[in-house]
C-alpha cells in the first residue's frame, strides 16, 4: 500500500514537473517583452489592440489612443479637456460602404477617424450620421458591441446590442431577437431568447455565438437569418480541458476580424474555413492570463508575434523565436562549439564528444556523451569527421585518431609531421587531412588497421579549408585560395585573395560558382574566372563571414562575429551581372540564439541533417533551425513622414503630396521618417537623394541614411538655394532587388526679393540701358579721343609742317644766300670791278696827259671818272640795300617820293652826263609828282630800269613818263632799244617761286622782280617794236597840287 502510494506520488509529482517543463519550454520559444508607462504608454490598461492598413498597432487606453510601430509609442489625446474624452474603451470598423480606416469611440461617445496613421474627431462623420451611425445606439441608450472581454460584465447593459458587420451591414440583439441590417434595413430576425450577450463575435459575413462550448453560426447575407452549427477542430479539441466549456474565455475584436479563445493558460486561434466551421490552432502556452487581467488580444499570424493588453499591466509583446539553441553541462565540455558531424538523421555530434538527438515528442533535443571523444580532443575543436561506417575521426594537434561508432574505443591513431589544422570528408567518402606546414594528406574509405594516412602535397601550409569538386582540391589557407588538380597534382592560386584569410567555401552543384567567405574582406564569388566582392551589410558585420549554407528555397545563411545573414541567392548572382541593391536580412539574439557570435574556421562550417535540420557552430550553444520553415520579417511597410521641423518649429505632416516651403534663411530642415516594423532594426536600409522637380536620381545620387533610431530615419539639410526641389527616400522592402519602397517630399526655396523675376527684369532693363550708356560713352570717349588725337595729329602736323617750312625756308634762305652771293661776286665783277679797273687805265692815260699838257683833255676824264665812281657807289648802295632786306627781311617804310625827281636823278647819273651809249634820256613826269611807296626800294628798282634800258639801247631814247588809271598811277619806262631776250621777258613775267633763273641774268633785274611787290601794285614789262617798256602800277598816290591831271599820260 505504501509502494503504491509512492508510486501514485512520484507520478503525480512527475507529470506536475513534466506539465511545468512544456509550459516552460512554451515560453522559451518566445520573446516575451512588456510596454508601460515606464515605456512610452500614456497609463497601463490596454482595452483593444488592432493593426492598419499601414502595419501600425493601435492600442486603446483610458490616456488616449496609442499608436505603436514597434518601436516606439505615439500618443494621440488631442480629443478634447475632459478625461472622458480620452478614456477610448474600443476601437471598431468603419461602419460605411467604403471603408477609409478604423474607428474609435471615446467614453464621450465621439467617433475617431484612425487613418493614414494619425487620430482625429471625425465631426463631419457624426453630424451626418446623427449622434451614431447605427440606429438603435444613441447617448444613454443602445450599446455598440465590437470586442471581448468587454468592461460591462459586472453591470447593466445597455440593450439593444449593434454589431458592426462593415459595408454598411450590423447585427442587433434586443435580448429578444437577433435581426441583420443592411443599409439600415432589415434583411432578417430569428427568435433569440434572453441569453447572455457577451458570447457573440464576428468573423467575415458569419456571426457566432458560443454557448456551453458549442458554436452556433449565424449568416448576414442569407435572405433568412437562420441558426447553424458550427464545427470545432483542431488543437482545442485535444485539450483535456476542453471538456470545461465555463473555464473558456473569448478574446475578439471586430476590427481585427479575429477571435482567440484562452484555456486556462493556454491561447488559441478560431480560424474560419471556407464551409463557416472553425479551426483551432494553439499559439501559445504557459502564461498568466489570470494574473496579470489580460483583456485585450491581437495574433499577427505572419510573425508568430501576440499582442496581449492588460487591465493594470500595460502590453504584452510575445515574439516566437525562429531558433533553438542547444547546450550541455557535461563534464570536460563548454559551450563554444566548432566542428560537428552528422551521426544519424536527427543526432549530431561535437568535437566535444557530446551527441544532442531531436526528440520530437518533448520538443527539445536530448544530449549525451562520448567520453572518449571528449578526452581525446582537448585542442583545436575545429573538424570532426564520421566516416560510412559510422567511425568517428578527430585531431589533436598532430594526432589523427579513429574511434569507434559507439564511442568506446580507440580504433587507430598517427602522429602527422605538423599539426593537423583540417579534417574533411569528400563525397567519395575520402578523408582529406590538412595541416599548418606540411601540406595536404588523405586516407582512401577502404583504410586497413595498420595502413597510414598518405601524403598527397607539400603545400600549401595553414590550410584553414578543404573542398572536394570535380577532380580539383579547393583548398582555403590564411593566405588566400588554391585550386589542385588531383590528377596532376598542379596547384594554382586563385589571383584577387592573397593575402586573405579564407574561412569557408561552396561549391554549387555544377561547380562552376565557387563561394569564398574570408576574415575581414567580406565574401566572394568565382564565376567563370571572374572574381566579384560583394557589398557589405549597412554595420559592416559581413566583412568576417564564417560560412555560406545553401537552402532548398534559394538562400545563403552566412554566420558572423555579430549574427546570421539570409540573403537570396538570385540577388548576389544579379549583383555580379550587372550591380544593384543587395537585401541582407539579420538574425540575431532576439530570434533565440544565446550569443551573435558564430565560429568559423571549423568543418563543415553548417552541417545539415536529412531531416533538414541546420546545426550551426556558436560561440554558446549549437544553433538548430530548418531554413525552409522560417518566414523573414521584412520591412516591407510604407514609409511614413513623422515629423517635420525647419529650426526646431514643427510642421504639418501629411500622408500624401506633402508640400514644404524652405526659406533660405532658414538653417536646418529636419525630416524624420518612419516605417512600421516590429522586426531588428538593423534590416532597414534607407536611402535618399535630393534633385531639382523633374529630375530623377541616378543611382550614383542616392546617399545612405546613417541617422537611423530604431525604424527612423533622420535627414538633415542645412541650406537650399532658391528652386524647387524633390527629396526622394527609398527604402528597401526585401529580397529581390528592386523590391523598394519610395517616398517623396516637395520642396519650395523661395527666392530672396533680388532673386525674383521682376527683379531680373529690372536688372536686364538696366544693364540694357546701362550697357546703352556705356556703348555711348564708349563711342563718344572714343570720339574725344579720335578728337584729342586728332588735334595732337594736326598739332603734330603742323608743328611738322611748320618745321619743313622753316626747313624749307632755312633751305631757301641757303639758296637765296648762295644766290645773293653769287649775284653779288658778278655784279662786284661787273658794277664794281670793271668800272674801277677801268678808272685806273684811264686815270694811268690822265697822267699822262697831264705830263703832256693836255689838261683840258685831262680834266674831261677826271669828269668821266667821276661819274663812273658815282656810279659804283650808286650800285654799292643799292646792292647794301636790297642785302639788308634780304638778310634782315625789315618791314619796308614808306614815305613821300618826288618820283620825277627820282626818275630825273637817275637819268642824269646814267646818261644824260656820262652819255654812254649816246641815248637820249626823257623825263617827262610830271614836277612835284609824289608817290607813298618805300623811297630806297623804289630808287633801286627805277636806277635797274633805266640802267637795263641804257644797256639795251643804242643811240636811241629812254623815256620816263606817267598815267592814272582809275585813281592808280603808273609808271612807264620805255626805251627803243633792241629789246631784252625773249627767256629773259618770260622769266621776268612768270610769277612761279621754283621758275629757274635764265643764265647771264643779272642781279638788277633780279632785284626789280624781288622788291616789285613791297613798293608797287604791279610791274609789268611789255615788248615794243622796237624797244621794251616797263609799267609800274603803285597801289597809292599824291597827285601834282599844282596840277589837275585829266589826261591819261601827264607830259611836261
Amino acid at each position: 500500500m505504501k509502494l503504491l502510494l509512492l508510486f501514485i506520488v512520484l507520478f503525480t509529482f512527475s507529470r506536475v514537473s513534466l506539465g511545468r517543463q512544456a509550459e516552460s519550454v512554451q515560453l522559451d520559444n518566445f520573446r516575451i517583452e512588456q510596454f508601460t508607462d515606464e515605456n512610452g504608454l500614456p497609463q497601463n490598461s490596454v482595452y483593444t489592440i488592432v493593426k492598419d492598413e499601414l502595419g501600425f498597432v493601435w492600442l486603446s487606453t483610458e490616456g488616449g489612443l496609442v499608436r505603436f510601430d514597434g518601436q516606439e509609442f505615439t500618443i494621440f489625446r488631442n480629443f478634447g479637456s475632459t478625461h472622458l474624452s480620452v478614456s477610448i474603451g474600443n476601437i471598431g470598423i468603419d461602419p460605411r460602404p467604403k471603408k477609409r480606416g478604423l474607428y474609435a469611440v471615446n467614453n464621450e461617445n465621439e467617433f475617431i477617424l484612425i487613418e493614414k496613421g494619425v487620430a482625429s474627431v471625425d465631426k463631419r462623420f457624426q453630424n451626418r450620421n446623427g449622434q451614431s451611425p447605427f440606429p438603435f445606439v444613441q447617448r444613454g441608450k443602445g450599446h455598440l458591441y465590437e470586442r471581448l472581454p468587454t468592461l460591462s460584465h459586472d453591470r447593466p447593459a445597455l440593450t439593444p446590442f449593434v454589431i458592426p458587420a462593415g459595408e454598411n451591414r450590423f447585427f442587433v440583439y434586443d435580448r429578444k431577437d437577433l435581426s441583420c441590417y443592411v443599409n439600415k434595413k432589415l434583411i432578417g430576425k430569428t427568435h433569440f431568447g434572453n441569453k447572455y450577450p457577451w458570447a457573440f463575435f464576428r468573423l467575415g459575413n458569419n456571426l457566432y455565438y458560443l454557448q456551453k462550448g458549442i458554436f452556433t453560426r449565424y449568416n448576414c447575407v442569407e435572405s433568412k437569418l437562420k441558426a447553424q452549427s458550427a464545427k470545432l477542430y483542431g488543437d482545442l479539441r485535444l485539450d483535456k480541458l476542453s471538456g470545461h466549456p465555463d473555464a473558456i474565455e473569448l478574446f475578439w475584436n471586430n476590427a481585427s476580424e479575429q477571435a482567440l479563445v484562452r484555456l486556462d493558460k493556454a491561447l488559441y486561434i478560431l480560424l474560419k474555413d471556407k464551409n463557416g466551421d472553425l479551426n483551432s490552432k494553439l499559439i501559445l502556452e504557459g502564461f498568466d492570463f489570470t494574473t496579470d487581467i489580460i483583456k485585450s488580444a491581437y495574433y499577427d499570424q505572419k510573425t508568430d508575434r501576440i499582442f496581449l493588453g492588460s487591465q493594470l499591466n500595460g502590453l504584452f509583446v510575445f515574439t516566437k523565436k525562429k531558433f533553438q539553441v542547444q547546450t550541455s553541462d557535461f563534464p570536460g565540455t563548454d559551450q563554444v562549439y566548432y566542428g560537428q558531424a552528422a551521426f544519424g538523421d536527427r543526432q549530431v555530434l561535437s568535437a566535444q564528444g557530446i551527441v544532442f538527438r531531436a526528440d520530437p515528442s518533448i520538443g527539445k533535443s536530448v544530449a549525451s556523451q562520448l567520453p572518449l571523444v571528449t578526452e581525446s580532443v582537448t585542442w583545436d575543436k575545429t573538424s570532426i569527421a564520421v566516416d560510412a561506417y559510422g567511425d568517428i575521426w578527430c585531431k589533436n594537434q598532430n594526432r589523427l585518431m579513429v574511434i569507434s561508432a559507439d564511442g568506446s574505443t580507440m580504433k587507430a591513431s598517427w602522429e602527422l609531421a605538423s599539426e593537423i589544422s583540417q579534417l574533411y570528408q569528400a563525397p567519395d567518402s575520402t578523408i582529406w587531412i590538412g595541416t599548418q606546414t606540411s601540406g595536404i594528406y588523405y586516407v582512401k574509405p577502404s583504410w586497413k588497421l595498420g595502413t597510414s594516412p598518405r601524403h598527397f602535397l607539400n603545400a600549401p601550409t595553414e590550410i584553414s579549408y578543404i573542398k572536394d569538386s570535380y577532380g580539383f582540391l579547393w583548398v582555403g589557407t590564411a593566405h588566400g585560395l588554391f585550386r589542385i588538380n588531383k590528377t596532376t597534382r598542379q596547384m594554382v592560386r586563385i589571383n584577387g585573395l592573397d593575402g586573405m584569410y579564407i574561412r569557408s567555401i561552396h561549391l554549387t552543384d555544377d561547380g562552376r560558382q565557387v563561394w569564398i567567405t574570408s576574415s575581414q574582406h567580406g565574401f566572394f564569388l568565382l564565376r567563370d574566372k571572374r572574381l566579384t566582392r560583394f557589398p557589405l551589410d549597412r554595420k559592416g558585420y559581413l566583412a568576417n563571414s564564417h560560412c555560406i549554407l545553401e537552402d532548398r528555397n534559394g538562400y545563403f545563411w552566412i554566420t558572423t562575429n555579430h549574427g546570421l545573414f539570409q540573403v537570396l541567392k538570385s540577388d548576389l548572382v544579379e549583383y555580379a551581372r550587372h550591380g544593384g541593391m543587395i537585401y541582407y536580412h539579420l538574425y540575431s539574439k532576439s530570434d533565440g540564439f544565446n550569443t551573435n557570435e558564430f565560429n568559423g574556421r571549423c568543418e563543415p562550417c553548417a552541417l545539415r541533417l536529412s531531416s533538414g535540420l541546420v546545426s550551426l557552430p556558436s560561440m554558446n550553444g549549437l544553433v538548430w533551425f530548418t531554413p525552409e520553415r522560417i518566414t523573414p520579417e521584412q520591412p516591407d511597410k510604407a514609409i511614413i513622414i513623422h515629423s517635420l521641423e525647419i529650426d526646431r518649429r514643427p510642421l504639418p505632416v501629411s500622408f500624401d503630396n506633402q508640400q514644404v516651403n524652405f526659406s533660405q534663411q532658414a538653417k536646418e530642415f529636419r525630416i524624420e521618417m518612419l516605417t512600421p516594423f516590429f522586426g531588428n532594426p538593423q534590416n532597414l536600409r534607407f536611402h535618399y537623394a535630393l534633385q531639382p522637380k523633374g529630375l530623377q536620381p541616378a543611382e550614383t545620387d542616392w546617399l545612405p541614411i546613417d541617422a537611423i533610431f530604431g525604424n527612423r530615419a533622420l535627414i538633415t539639410i542645412s541650406t537650399l538655394s532658391k528652386g524647387d526641389y524633390t527629396l526622394f527616400v527609398r527604402k528597401m522592402d526585401g529580397f529581390v532587388q528592386k523590391n523598394i519602397s519610395y517616398k517623396t517630399v516637395q520642396i519650395t526655396v523661395p527666392p530672396f526679393w533680388y532673386q525674383t523675376w521682376w527683379f531680373y527684369s529690372l536688372a536686364a532693363a538696366l544693364l540694357i540701358l546701362a550697357g546703352a550708356w556705356y556703348i555711348r560713352y564708349r563711342i563718344n570717349r572714343v570720339k574725344r579721343v579720335n578728337l584729342t588725337l586728332e588735334q595732337q595729329v594736326n598739332a603734330r602736323t603742323a608743328q611738322l609742317r611748320g618745321a619743313l617750312r622753316d626747313l624749307e625756308k632755312s633751305q631757301q634762305d641757303t639758296i637765296n644766300q648762295m644766290q645773293l652771293q653769287s649775284r653779288l661776286m658778278a655784279s662786284i665783277a661787273h658794277d664794281v670791278r670793271s668800272p674801277l679797273g677801268a678808272a685806273i687805265t684811264v686815270s694811268e692815260e690822265m697822267q699822262k696827259m697831264i705830263a703832256r699838257g693836255q689838261y683840258e683833255m685831262a680834266t674831261m676824264v677826271g669828269k668821266n671818272i667821276e661819274d663812273s665812281m658815282r656810279q659804283v657807289k650808286a650800285s654799292l648802295e643799292e646792292m647794301l640795300s636790297y642785302v639788308k632786306i634780304r638778310i634782315y627781311k625789315k618791314q619796308a617804310t614808306t614815305e613821300l617820293v618826288d618820283l620825277s625827281a627820282l626818275i630825273e636823278e637817275n637819268m642824269q647819273l646814267y646818261g644824260k652826263n656820262t652819255r654812254i651809249n649816246a641815248n637820249t634820256f626823257l623825263n617827262e613826269i610830271p614836277l612835284d609828282t609824289c608817290i607813298e611807296t618805300n623811297a630806297p626800294l623804289l630808287k633801286i628798282i627805277v636806277h635797274n630800269l633805266i640802267d637795263n634800258a641804257n644797256k639795251f639801247t643804242k643811240n636811241g631814247v629812254v623815256r620816263a613818263y606817267v598815267s592814272v588809271e582809275e585813281k592808280q598811277l603808273r609808271l612807264f619806262i620805255e626805251d627803243s632799244g633792241r629789246g631784252i631776250p625773249s627767256e629773259l621777258r618770260d622769266w621776268f613775267q612768270a610769277n612761279g617761286k621754283n621758275q629757274s633763273e635764265p643764265a647771264h641774268t643779272g642781279i638788277g633785274l633780279v632785284m626789280v622782280k624781288e622788291l616789285a611787290p613791297s613798293v608797287a601794285e604791279s610791274i609789268v614789262l611789255e615788248e615794243l617794236s622796237p624797244g621794251t617798256r616797263i609799267v609800274i602800277t603803285f597801289k597809292r598816290q599824291i597827285f601834282n597840287h599844282q596840277s589837275v591831271l585829266t589826261s591819261d599820260v601827264i607830259a611836261p
